[in-house]
């Protein structure tokens, strides 16, 4: 029995690993993060979720029979297996109509620096309702950064539709949409863009 409790508690200390890992994971999707750490670790539902599942087994071992635990197991663990299956759902990508498209283009002196340009037609085929996305990544690797500059879904009223995004010369990006443009300066040591022109409006902006 002594052993079942130390068992029992080891799994729901284990718990919290899946939490620190979900905060880790969000604080690396912020502007700037790295790119590599939010994509493997940004996944709240399914951490949460399997967080719930290890709080329920943690109390089956240890034969919590009062009934505080054993509803608090339930809980956590019935929420955490809702997560899991709607996390795994998602994985499979059911429920999307259309293609993710993805373009990417280098920097002309800088290789390392790559604008990309994320079209998101899983809304539908009409054209309000897709997505655009446009983000800067800086470096190579795990430690690339990654800068999320434009981020619009043409069904949002003021959003516009999404034209073009393209390097002007070195160390420059230009945003167009229907209703404006904008223009960025990468600085070359750190990789931040920074805004140094706007005409009209371009959607919704990090």
């Amino acid at each position: 029995m002594k052993r079942r409790r130390v068992v029992g508690v080891v799994l729901a200390g284990g718990a919290l690993l899946p939490l620190v890992l979900c905060m880790v994971g969000r604080w690396e999707s912020r502007f700037g993060g790295h790119g590599a750490v939010a994509d493997a670790l940004d996944h709240p539902l399914l951490l949460l979720g399997l967080t719930g599942v290890l709080l329920l087994i943690g109390a089956i071992v240890r034969g919590r029979a009062d009934m505080l635990g054993l509803g608090a197991g339930l809980i956590a663990g019935g929420g955490g297996c809702t997560l899991l299956v709607a996390a795994g759902l998602s994985s499979l990508g059911l429920g999307d109509i259309g293609p993710v498209t993805e373009t990417r283009t280098s920097s002309p002196d800088r290789p390392d620096h790559v604008l990309v340009v994320v079209h998101d037609t899983s809304g539908g085929s009409e054209a309000e309702t897709q997505s655009w996305k446009v983000r800067l990544e800086t470096g190579d690797g795990p430690l690339a950064r990654r800068w999320t500059l434009v981020s619009m879904r043409a069904q949002v009223q003021g959003h516009g539709e999404f034209r073009t995004a393209r390097w002007l010369g070195s160390g420059r990006i230009e945003i167009r949409t229907d209703t404006g443009a904008k223009v960025y300066e990468v600085d070359a040591s750190t990789g931040r863009p920074t805004t140094v022109s706007t005409t009209g409006n371009v959607g919704s902006l990090s």
